[in-house]
């Protein structure tokens, strides 16, 4: 069966990719000239993956956000009312203890490593590859390395949910500002307000901000789920 199913795969994709792959006719350039002689112009973003996502296709990106927003707040839906254990008469085992002193420590040295380089992902996605993506997922493990190394962790640990709400909260606002602000300014939604407001103004303060709400936006999402599944309640 696992055979069958590995040439029924390699067949499609080859039926898939075969029309792109064999034929001599030129991938269409128009667009990719655009992109590469326009997009540094327009955003201010040297890495043109960012300018593409946050520029030319930020409708786009915000409905990945607003996705990604209802499946968080959906799982946290579902683990929040998922059922305590009943205590009964008989006492439960003691669980095994799970946080040894190895990872207590590596966590401990880790987690501030890894939280900077998710910031400098944040910051700097418009330089280098990166982004509030992928900075936000970077941040959110080093914030879940944090709470690894807390033997005692539970769910009313000060490590807990009502700073990231509060977290998840802002940013959402601050994206929807980010949104509305070209408005003022006489431009249209999403489009970069500081080509319109003063040449003095780096273009790529848009692309920056969008990247830190989004990050930010993914950073505390995540955490939320994260601290929710180590929930020594619902194991």
């Amino acid at each position: 069966m696992i055979y069958t199913m590995g040439i029924i795969s390699i067949v499609l994709l080859f039926i898939v990719l075969g029309p792109f792959m064999i034929p001599d006719t030129l991938w269409p350039q128009t667009a990719r000239d655009f992109l590469q002689y326009n997009g540094l112009n327009d955003t201010g973003a040297s890495n043109l993956v960012s300018a593409i996502y946050l520029g030319y296709r930020a409708y786009d990106t915000i409905g990945e956000t607003i996705v990604l927003l209802a499946a968080v707040t959906g799982a946290l839906y579902l683990i929040k009312r998922a059922p305590l254990p009943q205590i009964g008469i008989a006492q439960p085992q003691p669980k095994p203890k799970r946080r040894t002193t190895i990872i207590g420590l590596t966590t401990g040295k880790l987690a501030p490593v890894v939280m900077l380089f998710g910031w400098y992902v944040m910051f700097f996605g418009h330089l280098s590859p990166g982004g509030g993506f992928q900075g936000g997922v970077v941040l959110a493990s080093g914030m879940l390395f944090i709470a690894l190394g807390r033997e005692g962790y539970h769910r009313e640990s000060k490590l807990n949910n009502h700073g990231f709400h509060l977290i998840e909260v802002l940013s959402l606002w601050f994206l929807v500002v980010l949104v509305c602000i070209p408005l003022a300014f006489g431009a249209s939604i999403l489009e970069n307000p500081f080509t319109k407001i003063d040449e003095m103004l780096p273009r790529v303060i848009y692309v920056i901000s969008f990247n830190m709400a989004i990050g930010l936006k993914v950073a505390s999402g995540l955490t939320l789920l994260g601290l929710l599944m180590m929930d020594m309640t619902h194991d």
